[in-house]
């Protein structure tokens, strides 16, 4: 990217998490697309020493130490959920907020909210970038003149692909809706409705490790709800799974009538009548509902590509940095023509 501002850095805000999150992921990639355009940009992590193991990366590490406060010229992406506290403890410094849950914008308020003071609204904030049109109209809705750009997620086409060879597996990723796992699985274990499929709960898992699960299981049950542009459902389909549950808000995009057999969030008992229709399906005929996983996997690959991923994130930053980001923000009608 030419006539970058000068100094510039950015600077992602990040936690020190070990446990795999889709968040965390994201935020390691947005590093890398931002570095190999030309634009300088690190993670940033609170322990020194500390990285990601769950999956592999060269991405840029820097500890927050050593880099706060931020001198002139950098610039902070740093998550919804931090996003209220980051006002008063980095004054003056340029931020943009990675929102990759609208349903996460007003967790851990501050006091400014009582002023109508947000970070959506505070000077320092130079804009948000989000991963769905739910969540764009979220915040469109919330905070009008505040500038939001839209990033298509994508997942690793080397990892998550469909093959051949599936396994009457139930496989599952039940770190936020145990509870309702639980309750649409004894059900069904009750009624029999599970027998001759093994049913796996995929935890604490590489991302390599993840991928070739879902590769070899034939259903996934999507448990995401208020969520920007949940993973693991785009992950399943990616692979082939025949995905049954919560479409969530903004991957409704993906998981619907066309690609899956969506549910409606927390319908517990509708969850369970889908899912055991699904499997009785499956145990008669299984083509249709394989073929129908086949295509919804290439829809994931054409429509969530990382191309386009990479596109979505410099047009951004484009947008973002263009002419200076701490004097001109983006006119409306100028953000609205990113998709």
């Amino acid at each position: 990217m030419e006539n970058l501002p000068p100094n510039l850095r950015v600077l992602v805000i990040c936690p020190d998490w070990q446990q795999p999150a889709g968040g965390v992921r994201k935020l390691y990639r947005h590093v890398d697309v931002l570095n190999a355009s030309g634009i300088p940009a690190a993670i940033v992590h609170q322990q020194r020493g500390f990285r990601c193991s769950w999956f592999e990366h060269q991405t840029k590490i820097v500890y927050e130490p050593d880099v706060f406060p931020p001198r002139a010229g950098e610039i902070l992406l740093v998550p919804e959920n931090v996003a209220w506290q980051m006002m008063s403890l980095t004054r003056g410094v340029p931020k943009v907020i990675f929102n990759q849950n609208a349903y996460q914008t007003f967790a851990n308020v501050t006091p400014e909210i009582e002023q109508l003071v947000a970070p959506y609204n505070h000077p320092d904030y130079l804009a948000s970038i989000v991963v769905s049109e739910d969540s764009r109209a979220y915040l469109n809705y919330a905070f009008p003149e505040h500038p939001v750009y839209r990033v298509h997620n994508s997942v690793d086409p080397a990892l998550f692909h469909c093959e051949a060879g599936k396994r009457p597996r139930i496989a599952m990723m039940a770190r936020k809706k145990k509870d309702d796992a639980i309750q649409v699985i004894n059900m069904l274990s009750l009624r029999r409705a599970t027998t001759g499929f093994e049913i796996i709960a995929i935890a604490n898992q590489s991302e390599a490790n993840a991928a070739a699960m879902l590769r070899e299981s034939m259903v996934f049950l999507s448990l995401s709800t208020y969520e920007g542009s949940p993973m693991p459902p785009m992950e399943a389909l990616a692979c082939g799974c025949v995905t049954v549950g919560y479409a969530s808000s903004g991957g409704a995009e993906y998981v619907n009538e066309q690609t899956a057999f969506p549910v409606a969030a927390e319908d517990v008992v509708g969850f369970a009548r889908r899912l055991e229709t699904v499997l009785d399906q499956l145990r008669k005929d299984p083509q249709p509902l394989l073929e129908k996983a086949r295509r919804a996997s290439a829809f994931i690959h054409a429509d969530y590509s990382p191309q386009r991923e990479e596109q979505d994130i410099l047009a951004a930053w484009g947008q973002i940095l263009a002419p200076s980001p701490l004097n001109d923000r983006p006119r409306r009608a100028e953000r609205e023509e990113i998709s």
